[in-house]
């Protein structure tokens, strides 16, 4: 006989019957739509502008559109339906699909979460966070932008995604510390912003902060047959003043709206030290694999276009393996295969849009007619980015805008690698709904900010951050050249 708790509540559901059914059946209706929606554009002859495997691919775009976007299923499972949906349909012979998804990205991205395993596995990563806080957060405003500095810094040298699930349990931990654990805290809710916004403002630094960079030059390389390019300094050199700018409008925001309501943390710094001192001296596997990633750093940044990236990062994976650094237990857990799968399957479907010319057709249809200059081109490819990257994954909107922009630079008379930049840096202005990356999922998952504030904040750094890139638009890539 089953005991029940007498303080368990029992809900009773009082709505109409009809209404529960579709409640619980809401996402078999909504598939059963998005797909019949599918396959009646299949049945339909397509414009006479545009060849039937373009329409098809077309056709095969927009079902990833509408998955990518309402998340009914994964969203490398939605990748790799686009790669089984191009053969099938008679779009692209399968051999020469299947081969889109073995590119160096796909490679690079895997060495990066595994070696972003490694550091954190290792506990390499929390004592230095932990040192960080300890010795740079003697108030509350300083501890604030110690989670946020902490975290800018270290998103440019792994993975964003790694940096904020590393820093999470410790900011949690100092906010029950301070008695700071329920929504009114504006101190608990800064801390938190701090830690998503530096990990996701410091990841746009570099290539490493995650894999929307690798993905859109994979993209671009192969949209352009190889004729543009964009190189790992090259991007950095490109992007680093809108990271400044919008790393000060960030600390502006959270110092503004966010006034702590404490004083004094040391009670947050007296567990800190606490658990620096349990840690104990670093060890040998630490030193071994920091050793590993600061050269791999350096061949990646001084060698990378000559030896390749993703080759530099498969040599240095098989050296922390051959040397005992690290064991496969160590970052199973912490590679994401899903986002690999993801960024496969949309490096494939770019490529078909492009080959078989249902890219053009479609930034043909997005643009032309109500954009006549250059300037209104890059600012509508950049909002067009924000708005979709505040409703889907940001790796799905490189895959989804960046074949398309491509497409109508000539005509336009900008460079393939400027539109690349212009999809790519508001497409990290993922500030807006958790949906868009982790490190927004992470924060809104503590239950200490009300999705009312998430939304409100963040379109706030949002629209700071479409004037950070109209300034280097405007001021900044001039300058140095890059038009």
């Amino acid at each position: 006989m089953n005991e029940f708790d007498e303080n368990q509540e029992i809900v009773i559901d009082r709505r109409a019957i009809w209404i529960v059914i579709l409640d619980r059946m809401r996402r078999v209706i909504a598939l059963s739509v998005i797909f019949g929606l599918f396959f009646l554009l299949l049945g339909l002859d397509g414009p006479q502008d545009l060849n039937p495997e373009g329409y098809r691919v077309l056709c095969v775009f927009f079902l990833c559109v509408a998955l990518w976007s309402t998340n009914l299923i994964p969203l490398s499972i939605t990748s790799l339906l686009a790669m089984a949906a191009i053969p099938l349909l008679g779009i692209m012979d399968a051999s020469q699909t299947y081969a889109y998804f073995g590119n160096k990205a796909v490679f690079f991205i895997l060495g990066v979460f595994i070696l972003s395993a490694a550091l954190v596995g290792c506990g390499l990563t929390s004592r230095v966070s932990l040192w960080v806080l300890e010795n740079f957060g003697q108030s509350p405003r300083r501890l604030m932008l110690s989670i946020y500095c902490f975290g800018a810094i270290s998103s440019c040298f792994m993975s964003e995604h790694a940096v904020a699930a590393m820093l999470f349990p410790i900011v949690l931990e100092i906010v029950r510390a301070l008695d700071c654990e329920h929504v009114y805290s504006r101190f608990a809710k800064s801390l938190l912003f701090a830690l998503s916004w530096g990990c996701i403002i410091g990841g746009t630094t570099t290539v490493l902060g995650g894999g929307r960079v690798p993905l859109a030059v994979e993209i671009l390389e192969k949209t352009t047959q190889g004729k543009s390019s964009l190189e790992i300094l090259e991007y950095t050199w490109y992007s680093f003043p809108l990271v400044i700018l919008l790393l000060a409008c960030g600390a502006l925001i959270l110092t503004l709206v966010f006034p702590p309501e404490i004083s004094d943390v040391s009670e947050a710094r007296k567990i800190l030290h606490e658990k620096s001192m349990s840690i104990g001296r670093m060890s040998l596997r630490e030193r071994g694999i920091g050793s590993v990633m600061m050269v791999t750093l350096f061949l990646w940044f001084g060698y990378g276009d000559s030896l390749g990236i993703a080759n530099i990062a498969i040599v240095a994976i098989v050296t922390l393996f051959v040397f005992n650094l690290i064991t496969w237990k160590m970052v199973e857990d912490h590679v994401n295969w899903a986002i690999i799968l993801m960024y496969g399957g949309a490096i494939c479907l770019g490529q078909v849009m492009a080959d078989s010319g249902a890219a053009l057709w479609l930034a043909k249809q997005v643009f032309e007619g109500w954009i006549d200059s250059r300037l209104g081109f890059l600012m509508s490819i950049a909002v067009l980015s924000l708005l979709f990257t505040t409703f889907m994954n940001n790796s799905a909107v490189i895959a989804i805008l960046l074949a398309p922009a491509i497409s109508l630079c000539p005509d336009f008379g900008v460079s393939p690698t400027m539109a690349a930049m212009t999809v790519i840096l508001p497409s990290n202005f993922a500030f807006i709904l958790p949906i868009a990356t982790p490190a927004t999922a992470l924060i809104y998952s503590s239950k200490l900010i009300p999705l009312k504030d998430l939304m409100r904040s963040g379109a706030m750094l949002a629209g700071f951050g479409l004037v950070c890139y109209w300034l280097v638009l405007l001021f900044y890539w001039p300058v140095i050249g890059f038009q």
